[in-house]
């Protein structure tokens, strides 16, 4: 659990998406996408049988839809955050 906010603690605005952080969730659940795959495929083995092994397009898909999807969730979140920021926003009609 977080700790409390200092009293009359303002958050900084966030005035613009940030790039970088939309890349690294991309790249970060690429990897994580291509490492569960591996683990699977090598879960998949039956005894006394080789490895078959998993076509390139596949690898291309499941990469590509992760890095999506890491990549859309993140900038979604990032426009959010931007949204919120703005003058006249939820942030500066509540009360404390």
């Amino acid at each position: 659990m977080p700790l409390p906010r200092p009293a009359g603690y303002q958050p900084r605005r966030q005035l613009r998406v940030d790039r970088r952080r939309i890349v690294l969730a991309g790249v970060i659940n690429v990897c994580a996408a291509l490492l569960l795959l591996s683990l699977a495929h090598r879960v998949s083995r039956t005894p006394g049988q080789l490895l078959p092994p998993i076509h390139p397009r596949f690898w291309v898909l499941v990469s590509g839809v992760a890095g999506f999807c890491g990549i859309w969730g993140e900038s979604l979140r990032q426009i959010g955050l931007t949204r919120r920021g703005e003058p006249g926003g939820p942030l500066d009609e509540r009360e404390d």
